[in-house]
């Protein structure tokens, strides 16, 4: 395509209740115009949730509807999309089968991503809002909320920090199908599904003390539902709710059983079965936090989706500060393990500069390096579990957070990393290792072998380098370490971790003390 023009992406969503496709053309992240958006309602996470598979006929309606969109592609010229399937195929055990149908089929290739991803995206696409609306900036602090026909995610952020993030699985449909409809249509269904979703979210209180937020900001489909309830008509760039006109229509629907919201917000039966879960959900998550307002936005998975895209296909700055923001997450989780401190640091740094000064040798890309850098800021973490094989405590660690921005998959690289930092070798028989490809498992190695030098490097946890210099000699590394204080701990240190790196790089490092 000539440089003066405009290129082209389209975004595939496949989601629980719908599947939708935008096409844009753009030049940057600034100009970016929507050429198509359209959307068709497909019932599958009812089917997930409920059987735990999506049946043939459900599978073949999607398939029809993705034709049409490839259909769609060929028309504008698209070359370059994205399609992505969430929850309801994430979930379903013939998800395999149901991938290979769409490439066959619709001659469309297809990711399925996990939760993390979604929540990411979709916070992506809300925040890049936020901000063009100006109410980023404050000292307040904001509450996303991202709730999906079966997942929820919160993400606290206050300048330009995320303090704190939560992935549940609990959407609204999904809470609708844990029960029964006798339960649903029994009396004391208003009063169990409170209590219901108050087990749920109530441990996440204690993160949000102590802050001051301006605003919930909601999204999710359930979106339009709320603001239909509200007798909002049109959608705005923002729709904001006070906590006092929610509250009205939450005392309200708290009074009726199911035909009577149908009849007073004027809902399809459907829609209303989801109103109560949607409602009672938005009032507990309110009361978390004590937040005066809610903010509803109407930007969707799909804009996230755009909106990383183009923004790495222009190498756009935007995505530093998205991934600044990542970073002061993992940051936030090394400080609730009690090990945000200088040794995590150096020990990033000293990573990232061996990282930088081997890329001819390890062939890694941009993205592993973020993985090392996660790594390195958590490495130590277990020790809060236990000093003895702490190394093993902050691999289960590592594995069970929600860290913004981070597949699972990319999530057991960095544990596997901060499992090897200081001892053991990778071997394809480790059980931790089994869920990794050959390749993985080989970016495994390399990110251990240089973390665990940067790690002996520091090893008093006393960063007493004062500057470290690295240059090539042959097949050698001289890594000289300018210091005042005794460094022979170190230098032991270092000697015994370096056979490890010799075998993975073919390289040997020297480490050369230089008095300061």
């Amino acid at each position: 395509m000539h440089k003066n023009h405009p290129s082209l992406f389209a975004a595939i969503h496949v989601g629980s209740e719908q599947v939708s496709l935008q096409i844009v053309e753009y030049r940057n992240l600034e100009t970016i115009r929507v050429l198509e958006n359209i959307h068709r309602q497909i019932s599958l996470g009812e089917e997930t949730f409920q059987t735990g598979r999506i049946g043939t006929d459900t599978v073949a309606q999607l398939c029809d509807i993705l034709k049409g969109f490839r259909r769609k592609l060929t028309e504008y010229g698209v070359r370059d999309y994205r399609l992505m399937a969430t929850t309801a195929i994430r979930e379903a055990a013939n998800q395999p089968y149901i991938i290979d149908q769409i490439q066959i089929k619709a001659d469309l290739e297809a990711e399925v991503v996990d939760m993390p991803q979604e929540i990411f995206f979709k916070y992506v696409a809300i925040f890049r809002k936020m901000q063009v609306l100006g109410l980023t900036g404050g000292k307040e602090a904001l509450l996303f909320v991202d709730i999906t026909s079966g997942g929820l995610g919160i993400t606290l952020y206050r300048n330009g920090r995320i303090l704190y993030q939560q992935n549940i699985h609990i959407g609204v449909l999904r809470i609708k199908e844990s029960f029964n409809k006798t339960q649903r249509d029994s009396l004391s269904f208003q009063q169990a599904l409170g209590e219901y979703i108050f087990s749920v979210i109530e441990p996440v209180r204690p993160a949000l003390a102590g802050h001051t937020i301006r605003y919930v900001v909601l999204s999710g489909p359930d979106t339009e539902l709320f603001l239909q309830m509200l007798g909002r008509k049109t959608r705005c760039a923002l729709d904001s709710v006070k906590q006092e006109e929610f509250l009205v229509l939450y005392k309200k629907l708290h009074k009726l059983n199911l035909s009577q919201v149908m009849q007073a917000f004027a809902l399809s039966e459907a829609k209303a079965d989801m109103a109560l879960p949607t409602i009672i959900l938005y009032q507990q998550l309110l009361s978390l936090c004590q937040a005066q307002e809610l903010a509803v936005v109407n930007d969707q998975f799909l804009d996230g989706m755009t909106v990383c895209h183009i923004a790495q296909k222009t190498k756009h700055p935007w995505m530093d500060e998205i991934d600044k923001q990542t970073f002061s997450l993992i940051r936030s989780l090394a400080k609730k393990y009690h090990q945000h401190d200088g040794h995590s640091e150096a020990v990033a740094a000293v990573s990232l500069q061996l990282f930088d000064k081997l890329h001819r040798a390890h062939g890694l890309g941009k993205r592993e390096r973020q993985l090392l850098e996660g790594a390195a800021l958590l490495h130590d973490i277990g020790k809060f579990v236990s000093l003895r094989s702490h190394y093993l405590f902050s691999h289960r660690l590592i594995l069970s957070s929600d860290i913004l921005g981070f597949s699972e998959k990319e999530k057991l690289i960095m544990a596997c990393v901060a499992q090897y930092h200081s001892k053991g070798t990778p071997r394809p028989s480790d059980p931790t290792l089994s869920g990794l490809s050959v390749q993985e498992q080989m970016t495994v190695a390399k990110l251990a072998a240089i973390i665990r030098l940067a790690d002996a490097i520091d090893r008093t946890h006393r960063q007493k380098a004062l500057k470290i210099e690295l240059t090539f000699r042959g097949e050698e590394l001289l890594v000289t370490v300018t210091t005042r204080e005794d460094y022979a701990l170190e230098q032991w240190t270092f000697a015994d971790k370096a056979s490890f790196f010799e075998n993975v790089f073919g390289i040997r490092p020297i480490l050369i003390r230089q008095a300061g």
